[in-house]
């Protein structure tokens, strides 16, 4: 069985998918590489700088140099970081380098990365020419607009063709009128299964139920432009949409749920950013506000849990927790980087991050726009910020809450305007000239008293709140009062033990006559105090027991008073501190007290009755109401969201913590000015300034420098909407067609590739911005178009004049992604989970969609990283596609792939296919969306059958069998590729 398992599926191992240029690797050294070159390495190591000879004969300011080595012999093996000198040099291991300081464990960590990608490096002669200058560091920002990315959208008119019945909608128009001109001819329109098939890839990203697949082809029959573009509605109304589109961003926006580098510490709210991007793309909300929501939506809408969810973009970046201070600054410098690069990438196509240190060498991003744009995340921080459930609800609850206060308050406030100032009166008559200290007596110990939680031990009244007896037993006998003679005021004591659970203590104390003391109190983790069964003070605050957490002010009557103490514990050890002292009138209101009542003023009567009604019996009972409710007051539910907040936790190291300079070659140590807040200056409208959009934020109170930033990326008539708008539509074609109009989907600049039709692309970001911004219109025009229509048959001739079909002359099969693919296994076997949203998991057997599976930045997924999956530590926009040995490995040896296989199985078993000839066609209708061919049924029949008989020949050797073919089935070409 293994043997014909092996030869189907290594036959992956054969068909190889078309190769992409990989930019992931130049970006990551022009961002990690070559700025530590530069400000480490080449003041000894460079052959630029004039100098007759280099140190050690090494040159690191070249490629050439770079891989030519030095005295001591090669410095790289590309590939194998641990056999490369250089990662041993850094790691000062021998010989050590830079010699008078050893480089940070993550740089070096960078380095290592690099070598083992193969070192990749763009500094190769005649790549490309940089980028014009006026003098300085300075470029020609006139010229660099005309470039054709940065130049405003361009008016085209609909090309006119020969073959007007080809034509299904305006994208036909471009590109057949191109083929023509080529003398090119498209193919012919894809099967119908195989459309289906296709189209529920591209748009959802699982594959389709066989009764689906034949009730198209019944209506398709009969009029397939009406059925299609039903499907193609259904479709985009399905929630799959957003969860398969919502991926593509993800791979952008660099979304982990974890902060990386070694200790790789959780966030374990992170995952409200992707349930965000999934409801973004499900509710298709404008691009120009998805992008505006995840620079600033907390800005925009403070309160919104999606707008505050959405700025887990700027935040999504890796972050290392072990820095010493020396190394902070620096690392704030890397999070902001990150930040910039990273919007640059993936909303306008530049490489803005490669001017960090210098004026980009081939793109119009001058260093200072560079930090001008930086500085608009200065006060940037992340938080777990509590946003409220169900504004609405708390608001309602608020306001009955308010309603009834305000009652009780009323009344408090008619006692003191009715009856305080006679009680007043009548106890400044018989006020005694001094009233001796209080006699406090023994404390009393009851507890503990257990409840559910800890939050519900503090809330719950438990018995002895309702009176103290000190003979009483309480929980059947288990608990009662018990003598405390060692207890003594001015002590911390840590006597509980018990979680989750409220011990009480007891007091009597006499007093000559009325006053007031203070109670200085300490508490682990809560505490309420009920005196002469009024609560006058509850607070909830876990932490230790310690002297003078609290401080509360009581009255005593004449004679006895009685106060109860509740202590309630969340977990561990548990205690209290209680020291009482004299809190008699101040010297203002003794003053006061010796005046005739009918001769004192207004502002002295205020006074007195402020200081007497604390010791008055009536109003204090009501104060205690007061008290008792207002403890009570609803608190909203709330999420707590990873995201961006002003001024939140990063690498804090002093006054220039939320600052941002103008640094030479990206050096921190070497500032040259502090940095206001800009834009880049090649995609402002003429001589329109950063403060054209700075100004209409600059009353606001909270820093809006990022609203500013995202009311430039995505104004269309004088800022950047043009470029961000081509960029997006470049996307969905790039991930309809495998390839781009623009081959470089991340990278618009001069070293990327030019528009293959740069009128369509024009065309299709006009018509998204005349749509106000709506992606699912540009996508149904994409997919009804003929020329995604297209089957995936070759043609030798057509082949001689466009061999990489860059005029879209066929459709090119698409290998599955390892989201999709996972998906697909578990669609097919019956097993898919479609629950959406909330937190996920790292166990890749899962049933739920990949979208939902944690990204755990140090335990990615194997199965989809063995597939191609990213890694999470940058923006990547199109992912590399390998086909190695061990992909065909894993889908013939993983227990997770065999459990599936037998799951389809018993499936297609359950489902009324008894025989082989019926196993075999709904497998293939299940896999493929389509029956098997003659040859096919015959040949997996007879495998079937030989399964069988080698297994034994009964009904257990039949089930066997079974999954043994339906294991071949998913691991076929067919399966894993989408025509």
């Amino acid at each position: 069985m293994r043997n014909a398992l092996l030869i189907v599926v290594l036959s992956l191992i054969g068909v190889s998918a078309r190769a992409e240029t990989n930019r992931a690797g130049l970006d990551f050294f022009e961002t990690k590489i070559r700025p530590v070159l530069v400000e480490e390495c080449y003041s000894c190591h460079a052959e630029t700088k004039g100098k007759k000879k280099t140190k050690g004969g090494l040159a690191l300011d070249t490629r050439a140099g770079v891989l030519r080595g030095g005295e001591s012999g090669q410095i790289i093996v590309p590939g194998k970081p641990k056999e490369s000198l250089l990662i041993r040099a850094l790691r000062h291991e021998s010989p050590k380098m830079p010699p008078k300081k050893k480089l940070s464990d993550s740089v070096v960590a960078d380095f290592a990365k690099w070598v083992e990608m193969g070192a990749p490096d763009p500094r190769v002669a005649g790549a490309a020419k940089p980028a014009a200058k006026t003098g300085g560091d300075e470029v020609d920002i006139v010229a660099a607009k005309k470039f054709w990315s940065m130049a405003p959208l361009g008016s085209h008119a609909l090309p006119a063709v020969k073959d007007g019945k080809w034509v299904r909608n305006s994208i036909d128009r471009f590109i057949r009128a191109r083929q023509e001109r080529a003398g090119v001819r498209p193919s012919a329109r894809a099967d119908l299964r195989m459309l289906v098939r296709r189209i529920y890839h591209s748009l959802i990203g699982l594959p389709p139920e066989p009764e689906v697949v034949e009730k198209f082809v019944a209506d398709a029959t009969k009029d397939f432009d009406q059925a299609y573009d039903a499907l193609v509605d259904r479709l985009l109304a399905d929630s799959g949409y957003g969860e398969r589109w919502a991926r593509h961003w993800l791979d952008l926006a660099r979304f982990a749920e974890s902060n990386g580098y070694a200790f790789d510490g959780d966030r374990p709210n992170a995952y409200h950013y992707r349930d965000f991007v999934i409801r973004a793309w499900n509710d298709d909300i404008p691009y120009d506000e998805f992008v505006k929501l995840q620079i600033a939506g907390d800005l925009l809408r403070p309160g919104d849990l999606d707008a505050i969810a959405a700025t887990g973009f700027v935040v999504a970046g890796p972050y290392t927790t072990q820095q010493t201070m020396k190394e902070r600054e620096r690392s704030r410098y890397e999070q902001l980087d990150d930040i910039v690069h990273t919007i640059g990438t993936s909303m306008l196509g530049l490489t803005i991050g490669c001017a960090r240190c210098h004026t980009h060498k081939y793109d119009p991003v001058p260093v200072h726009d560079y930090y001008e744009m930086v500085s608009c995340f200065k006060e940037v921080g992340f938080t777990n910020a509590g946003i409220p459930q169900d504004p609405k609800e708390f608001q309602q609850k608020k306001a009955a809450f308010d309603a009834d206060l305000a009652k009780l308050v009323a009344m408090r406030a008619e006692y003191e305007k009715e009856e305080l100032h006679g009680k007043f009166v009548a106890w400044h008559k018989n006020r005694p000239e001094q009233v001796g200290p209080p006699f406090f007596g023994p404390w009393y110990h009851a507890g503990p008293f257990p409840s559910a939680n800890f939050d519900k031990a503090f809330d719950e009244k438990f018995a002895p709140e309702d009176g103290v007896d000190l003979q009483a037993k309480y929980l059947d006998g288990k608990i009662k009062w018990t003598k405390q003679e060692g207890w003594k005021d001015g002590n911390v004591y840590n006597p509980f033990n018990a979680a989750n659970a409220s011990n009480y203590l007891y007091r009597v104390v006499e007093s000559s006559g009325v006053q007031k003391i203070l109670l200085s109190l300490g508490r682990d983790d809560a505490i309420r105090v009920r005196v002469n069964g009024v609560e006058v003070h509850a607070k909830k605050a876990p932490g230790g027991a310690a002297a003078n957490q609290d401080q509360v002010e009581i009255g005593l009557r004449k004679g006895r008073n009685e106060i109860l103490v509740k202590i309630t514990n969340a977990s561990g050890p548990s205690g209290f501190y209680f020291k009482p002292s004299s809190a008699g009138p101040p010297p203002d209101v003794l003053a006061i007290f010796k005046l005739p009542i009918d001769k004192l003023t207004a502002e002295q009567r205020t006074k007195a009755h402020g200081w007497y009604r604390t010791i008055d019996e009536g109003w204090k009972k009501l104060d205690g109401q007061v008290r008792e409710f207002q403890s009570k007051e609803p608190k909203p539910a709330v999420t707590n969201v990873f995201s961006a907040r002003v001024r939140g936790s990063t690498y804090g190291f002093g006054g220039d913590t939320y600052k941002v300079y103008h640094l030479a070659r990206g050096n921190p140590a070497n500032k040259r000015g502090e940095a206001a807040p800009g834009f880049l200056r090649v995609l402002m409208k003429g001589e329109t300034k950063a403060s054209h959009w700075l100004a209409a934020e600059e009353k606001e109170k909270a820093p809006s420098q990022r609203v500013a930033l995202a009311n430039w990326l995505t104004d269309q008539d004088a800022g950047a909407g043009h470029l961000l708008a081509r960029v997006i539509v470049n996307r969905l074609w790039f991930q309809h067609f495998g390839r781009g109009i623009v081959m470089t989907p991340s990278d618009f600049g001069t070293r990327g590739e030019r528009p293959s039709h740069p009128e369509l692309l024009d065309w299709l970001a006009s018509e998204l911005i005349r749509g106000d911004w709506k992606l699912k219109p540009i996508q149904r025009t994409i997919v009804t178009s003929a020329t995604y229509l297209q089957s995936c048959e070759g043609s030798e001739d057509r082949k001689k004049i466009d061999p990489d079909n860059r005029l879209f002359w066929r459709r090119e099969p698409r290998r599955h992604d390892a989201e999709t693919l996972r998906d697909a296994l578990l669609a097919v076997s019956g097993s898919l989970d479609r629950t959406a949203f909330g937190k996920g998991s790292l166990d890749e057997r899962n049933a739920r969609r990949s979208v939902y599976l944690t990204v755990k930045r140090s335990r990615l997924i194997p199965f989809l990283q063995l597939f191609d999956a990213p890694d999470t530590m940058q923006s990547v926009g199109q992912r590399q596609e390998s086909t190695v040995a061990p992909q065909a490995l894993a889908m013939l040896n993983s227990p997770f792939v065999r459990s599936l296989a037998t799951k389809l199985a018993n499936r297609l078993e359950a489902g009324g296919a008894k025989t082989p000839e019926a196993l075999v066609d709904a497998a293939y209708r299940h896999a493929f969306a389509r029956p098997p061919s003659a040859d096919e049924e015959s040949s997996m029949v007879a495998f079937v059958s030989g399964q069988t008989k080698m297994y034994g020949g009964d009904a257990a050797a039949a089930k066997k069998a079974a999954y043994d073919f339906c294991h071949v089935v998913l691991c076929m070409n067919e399966f894993i590729y989408i025509d």
